[in-house]
């Protein structure tokens, strides 16, 4: 079995994730990772933009939830 690999994009900006995932993308990353600081930072935003370029590519949203957990779960789910 191949192993999955996949890449924390654990970054502020949503274009220097964008261009960090294209290079991991081209390097043979597997799955990408909308880590905690993306997601903080850009929010739901940044999970839209990571799926319009990546259409195809598992996208992992590193969420830290303690209450409303469906109701983020669900928002990212839509998020992409």
């Amino acid at each position: 079995m191949k192993p999955i690999v996949q890449i924390s994009l654990d970054l502020t900006n949503i274009d220097e994730a964008l261009e960090t995932a294209a290079l991991a993308m081209r390097a043979g990353v597997d799955w990408l990772e909308a880590g905690t600081p993306l997601i903080l930072a850009e929010g739901l935003h940044g999970v839209r933009k990571l799926r319009e370029a990546f259409p195809n590519v598992p996208i992992v949203a590193d969420l830290k939830t303690m209450d409303g957990g469906y109701l983020e779960v669900e928002m990212m789910a839509k998020a992409g």
